[in-house]
């Protein structure tokens, strides 16, 4: 399988409908049920309808969560969570069309799967015998066997080792190493936090690197988004993972905090963003990112960044005269394993900020991989990076050919 097939099997495998604590789901086949016998899929013990050939694995959520799907749309109201589809009346009042980016957060409402492998520290989970604690384990292993041991393609791998595998991948990937339960004293080091459940302990870094991923992306298509339509953005920012997956009372400061300094590290390149609105969160500022404040950048046509953080609706009318030829952007709390909409598509229409989006734009359509095929594929993967900004796949793979030599 290549990339892009990967890819492609991420958009299209995905459920129609899949939310809640216990994961209730609708299938493309119109199956519909809730979520214990999921974490079987992909295992021996998976039974139909939940198979790997036609949903995905939870391992395949967690890296589908890493995806973003953007594009224009015409809006048909302001977008408010209640707005259940109604034209507005009155047009003027709302822009008429924008870039609409589905931005995925992290999901702790399974136990063991997803995120929650990654940032909840339990008794449970974080323990040798899942895989955790490999610092101390790889040094063990580095003694008890030889190179061509572990190099060995005929050698057996216990389940253990299996383990060890899986977490060994996600360390590499967040560039720290997991926790053991018992070696984890939250007053010692401000890495960890408090958990929503007291009985469980918050990794406050790797939740700040996962969300860094998302900002970065969103804040480089953006720039790009804008620059190609030869105007500056306002990008309107939901507070996306902090609703019903929110697992921790400190994560909206540690999304605000990231967020400000992934805008500052990358601030010299985002020259056609002109105006960041942080829209429905308990705070109303948060170190510079202030309400009515400024980010300056001496590459910037206006001299920085505008910064907002107070109640808007998403497709608000831009206010002039400083707004009104701005491209408006906006970002919507989309699921690692459904179709845009989510609850839309079981009539939920008002459950969560989902539903809403696809009710005021025409993201059910235009960013579903089974009716806009051309657009939302695996062949037509981009790659947002600091160094190339946002590139088609294949134009990411020559440039950094062309670097490598």
């Amino acid at each position: 399988m290549t990339l892009t097939d990967f890819i492609q099997r991420l958009l299209t495998k995905r459920c129609v409908s899949f939310f809640g604590g216990d994961d209730d789901y609708l299938l493309l086949d119109a199956h519909t049920g809730f979520g214990p016998n999921y974490k079987y899929v992909g295992s021996e013990d998976e039974t139909t309808p939940l198979v790997l050939k036609t949903v995905l694995s939870y391992d395949e959520v967690k890296i589908s969560a890493l995806l973003s799907v953007s594009s224009f749309s015409d809006f048909i109201n302001d977008g408010n969570r209640a707005n259940c589809g109604k034209p507005i009346g009155d047009a003027t009042k709302i822009e008429r069309e924008g870039v609409v980016l589905g931005m995925i957060g992290a999901r702790f409402e399974r136990r063991e799967v997803m995120e929650y492998q990654d940032i909840i520290i339990s008794q449970n989970q974080n323990v040798r015998e899942n895989g955790y604690g490999l610092k101390s384990i790889e040094m063990q292993n580095q003694k008890k066997k030889s190179l061509l041991e572990r190099l060995n393609p005929l050698r057996k791998i216990d389940q253990l080792e299996r383990l060890q595998d899986y977490r060994r991948i996600w360390n590499k990937f967040y560039e720290e190493y997991d926790n053991l339960y018992e070696d984890v004293v939250k007053d010692e080091n401000p890495r960890f936090g408090d958990s929503l459940n007291p009985l469980l302990k918050f990794d406050n870094l790797i939740m700040k690197k996962r969300y860094a991923i998302a900002f970065d992306m969103l804040l480089l298509e953006s720039e790009n988004r804008a620059k190609l339509a030869g105007k500056l953005a306002y990008i309107h920012v939901v507070g996306f993972g902090l609703g019903v997956w929110r697992a921790a009372a400190q994560q909206e400061k540690i999304f605000l905090e990231t967020f400000s300094q992934r805008l500052n590290k990358l601030l010299p390149l985002l020259n056609s963003i002109g105006v960041v609105h942080f829209a429905w969160f308990n705070l109303n500022e948060w170190k510079d990112l202030k309400n009515g404040g400024f980010l300056k950048s001496d590459t910037h046509p206006c001299g920085g960044i505008r910064t907002f953080l107070c109640k808007r609706n998403p497709n608000d009318k831009l206010e002039s005269p400083d707004y009104e030829n701005m491209l408006l952007v906006v970002t919507y709390a989309w699921d690692g394993n459904a179709l845009p909409g989510n609850e839309f598509w079981v009539r939920k229409l008002q459950a969560s900020n989902d539903p809403s989006t696809a009710c005021s734009t025409l993201i059910s359509e235009l960013h579903n991989p089974h009716i806009n095929t051309e657009y939302v594929c695996g062949n037509n993967l981009h790659i947002a990076s600091a160094d190339h900004g946002v590139l088609h796949i294949k134009d990411y793979l020559d440039r950094i050919s062309s670097i490598s030599g």
